[in-house]
């Protein structure tokens, strides 16, 4: 127990990406066990992690280096470690890598989820399964996004998430797992350090004092999450639903329900840079979701989640931390 808290064991798959090198942060100043299930092949530069830690480089987090598609060593983790929540990020989250290689985007995020769900239900079925999916799932259908539209994905990455969606809402409804499925807009944050993400990009190209080149017309929409009130989205679901009875199986939105072009996105972050961008549109993107926007009304109503972080306080942060960064 921490500050009259009962502390938590943290297995999170994913853990070296954006998301959970925040988490596993958050989870370890809070005093929670955490466990990183990390891949065989994986390596952990100190440059990718920068002055937040991780794995490695807190000897607090715990390494296990596993193949999530075995499901023989998911298992033998589940036992070992006894997790009272399980926290799974891990996918292909790249689109393009995903397009380009399709089997191993289905099955890391489905057959992960499998091997995971079934090891829980065997082994520790009172455990919290975090599903972490994607705003993705909602293509072709009309904005803003709501939790009860069909899934009729599109794309390989969408179709492995969207499987992933499925697994989890059936271990819950015919197994009596306790699961649920989070569905964000796109992160942002201090410490991505995927460039090809349009915030990073865009304060990384201002900040050198480049012109902003874009793949599209500018004129797609998107919608946003600043990092910390996703971290934030994590503890408010173990709050609800660790020790639940009900109310399992369910997906929930969260982000800042912006409806923003690319055009105007880049505006506000000048602006708050206090620079004119220069913007370069190439135009070459002609597969992408035109418009995404989700609504946030049944976390809101369900969980009274708000975020606590408005998109310019996020933006904000974010660019003095690439201020920072670059620096260096």
């Amino acid at each position: 127990m921490v500050d009259g808290r009962m502390t938590k064991t943290i297995l999170l798959t994913g853990a070296t990406g954006f998301l959970g090198g925040w988490l596993v942060s958050s989870f370890l100043e809070r005093g929670d066990r955490v466990v990183a299930a990390l891949n065989p092949g994986s390596s952990i530069r100190k440059n990718d992690l920068a002055q937040y830690y991780m794995c490695g480089f807190d000897k607090r987090c715990e390494e296990a280096r596993i193949d999530l598609l075995d499901s023989t060593a998911v298992d033998e983790l589940i036992a070992g470690v006894r997790p009272d929540v399980v926290i799974h990020l891990a996918a292909v989250g790249d689109v393009t890598l995903a397009a380009q290689n399709p089997s191993l985007t289905f099955v890391t995020s489905a057959r992960s989820t499998l091997n995971l769900l079934d090891g829980l239900r065997r082994l520790s079925p009172e455990t919290l399964f975090i599903s972490h999916t994607t705003d993705k799932v909602y293509s072709g259908n009309p904005i803003p996004f709501t939790e009860d539209m069909p899934l009729t994905p599109t794309h390989i990455y969408e179709v492995a998430k969207v499987a992933q969606e499925h697994l989890t809402a059936t271990y819950a409804k015919q197994y009596g797992l306790k699961t649920v499925t989070v569905r964000c807009g796109n992160y942002f944050g201090g410490y991505d350090f995927n460039f090809n993400r349009i915030i990073p990009y865009t304060i990384k190209q201002l900040l050198e004092g480049q012109p902003v080149t874009l793949r599209s017309s500018g004129r797609f929409t998107r919608d946003f999450l600043y990092i910390e009130d996703a971290v934030l989205v994590n503890h408010l679901l173990i709050e609800r639903f660790a020790d639940a009875k009900e109310g399992f199986g369910e997906a929930f939105n969260f982000s800042l329900e912006a409806n923003l072009n690319m055009l105007e996105l880049i505006a506000r972050i000048g602006a708050l840079m206090g620079v004119e961008p220069e913007i370069v549109i190439n135009d070459t993107a002609k597969s992408e979701i035109p418009d995404m926007q989700l609504s946030c009304s049944k976390a809101r109503d369900v969980l009274g989640w708000r975020p606590a972080f408005s998109f310019d306080d996020g933006l904000l942060r974010t660019i003095a931390a690439y201020r920072d960064y670059l620096k260096t």
